[in-house]
This record gives structure tokens, sequence and C-alpha cells, in this order.
């Protein structure tokens, strides 16, 4: 009989449906493409509870994945979490389950809780954005002390600290896939880029407010957006109540390289969110050479290539300023992907 291989489960929300769906969660994507790069030898399995919206079962990159199909039963969530369960069983009736991982501390860590102090497991729970706030409906019904618990950022530990009292001991930003990132001697013709959803949180509103008052100075200012969501209208006729038309570009969603390209034709990277947990798009942002204009949420910190600012005038300045100097594109990577998965693996102790 084989022996069976050590098996590590990642409880996700929701996964890409095909290895073409690049635009789904790609910090995760990236994560697990670098886990079984640097341990081949551990076998890892994803159950998404979410998306894709159909159940069942599919391979990606060579990782088996299984969807629950929660995205239909919204009003339902007891039966998701039973057909969760019951792939929890199978995994570990085939395999040596040593390692339940879950990101977000969300249904995910919940269910993963139930199943790994049952079977004696040992947990991970990943927190990476909303999950840390005071919001968070699922920390009434968890345990944290049965539990490891990893922070995307010094921030975000800080946040889940105030929501809950609890101090998670491990920090573990994300990382960036170097691959995408590729010499080039392209003219920088895009001024400023946003890159996000185009949700309330990520303030994009702000963003064109603040591209208007720039033109005022700068006619010729060039930027865009790269992104989809609710607001994706609002900000339109935002744009052309200011008549922005030919100012501002929204480019909707891109599949990943292509933001890499857009990101290696741009100067300043402007972003307006008023909460993150720790933003992968700024290190792609660096990687790609670009200045990184933000608020002080959820950042990795690299002095003259991040410039925080305090409120919207403050932010106007510093684009101001910083469009009239001669800014560096030196590439700067300060964690790859490989990095964030070996971080996991010392936690892990397998």
């Amino acid at each position: 009989m084989d022996e069976k291989k050590k098996t590590v489960v990642l409880l996700v929300p929701g996964f890409p449906a095909n290895e073409a769906d690049t635009t789904c969660i790609p910090f995760l994507q990236q994560f697990c493409l670098a886990f079984i790069r640097v341990r081949p030898d551990v076998e890892l399995k994803i159950i998404s509870f979410q998306y894709p919206a159909l159940r069942g079962h599919y391979m990606w990159h060579g990782i088996p994945i299984y969807c629950a199909g929660g995205k239909s039963y919204i009003y339902n969530r007891p039966l998701v979490w039973l057909r969760v369960f019951m792939q929890l069983l199978k995994i570990r009736k085939e395999n040596e389950l040593v390692i339940i991982n879950s990101f977000w501390m969300t249904e995910c860590s919940l269910v993963g809780q139930w199943f790994a102090r049952l079977f004696k497991i040992k947990q991970i729970a990943y927190v990476a954005g909303q999950d840390a706030l005071k919001t968070n409906q699922y920390f009434s019904f968890i345990n944290l002390k049965k539990m490891e618990v990893i922070a995307m950022s010094e921030s975000l530990k800080n946040t889940f600290y105030k929501s809950t009292g609890f101090k998670i001991q491990h920090i573990i930003p994300s990382g960036i896939d170097i691959t995408k990132v590729k010499s080039t001697n392209e003219e920088r013709t895009i001024d400023i880029l946003g890159v996000g959803a185009l949700t309330p949180l990520k303030n994009y509103t702000l963003f064109i407010e603040l591209i208007n008052d720039l033109k005022k100075e700068k006619p010729e200012i060039k930027a865009c957006i790269i992104g989809k969501g609710e607001q994706a209208c609002l900000l339109k006729e935002k744009i052309q109540a200011y008549n922005l038309e030919n100012t501002i570009e929204l480019l909707g969603e891109l599949p990943h390289d292509t933001v890499f390209s857009y990101m290696q034709k741009s100067k300043i990277l402007l972003h307006t969110s008023g909460y993150e947990g720790q933003s992968t798009v700024i290190m792609e942002a660096l990687a790609c050479g670009l200045t990184v204009v933000c608020f002080d949420v959820g950042r990795i910190h690299a002095e003259d290539k991040i410039l925080v600012c305090q409120n919207k005038d403050d932010m106007l300045n510093t684009l101001k300023n910083s469009l009239s100097s001669s800014l560096s594109h030196q590439p700067l990577i300060m964690q790859t992907n490989d990095d964030m998965a070996k971080s996991f693996f010392k936690i892990y102790a397998i």
C-alpha cells in the first residue's frame, strides 16, 4: 500500500473557476502556485465555499479543487458547511491530513475549527482584510486560542487586537510573482494609475476629485483606473460631470499580466482606499517601479517610494510635488510568493 502523503487543505471563500480566471484573488492564486513549487513533497488541496457557483471537483494547475457551491445557498449556510465537512472527511480518509489553513476569519475558519478540534488537526487562520474588524460576526463563534492566527500586516494585527483583545503572533505579508516583472524601457505615459475593485471602500470618487484638481495646474495629466465593481456607473458619471473623459480612462477588469503592463508604463499608483489588510497591489506597483501615494492603511514600509498622506489636501499636495519631481522608477521587490510560502511552512512545521 502506498504511503499517504502529508496534506494541507486550504479553506477559502472563492477560487478561480479555471486557469484563465486570473482576476479572482490573484495573491491567493500565486500563493498556491508557490506552495507546490516550494514543497512539492506536500499535497495541497483546496475547498472553496462560494465561488465558482457550480458545485463540484476540478483541477487547477494540477491542484485538486472542490467547490461547495455556496453562492447559490446564501441563506442556507449549514448545508454548505456540511458539504465542506464531508469533503474534509473524505480527504482525511484518503490522505495524511496535517494542516487546515483557512484564508480569512470567516465561515472558513469556523468550519475549519470544528473539524480540526474533532480530529486534533493543526489549524491555521490567515487574517487578510475586513475580517479583522469588530463587525466580523464570526468572532462570537470562533475560539481564537485554539488555532494559530497569522495577519497579513502590522496594521491588521493592531486592528484585530482592538476588535478581539487577541494578540496575533505571526505576520506574513503577501508576495508578488517576480516572473511577471519584466525589464522594460517603455515610456511612462500614464501619470497616475488606480488598481482595485470599484467599491465605496476603495474610494475612487476621491481619485477622480484629485485628478480634477490636478488638471487645473497640469492640463495634460493622464490617469487610468483598472477594476470592476458596483460603482462603475457612478464613477463614469462623475468623470463626465467633471469633463474628464479625455483625462481618466476606466479600463474595467483586466487579466493580471495586463495589469502589470499598465503598471510598467505608469509613474504613480494612487491608492485612495480607506481600509486595507495589506495591499498586494502596492507591492506589485513597487516592483514595477512606481511611486505609491496612499493613506496610512495596511501597507509595507518603503522609504521614499510609499508616500503616506493624512487627508485629501495632503494627498493632493503630495501628488503635485511628485508629478513635479524626477521620480525614480527603479523596481523594488519586497517579498516574493516563494518567500510567503516558505514563511507559512515555518508555521506549519512540516
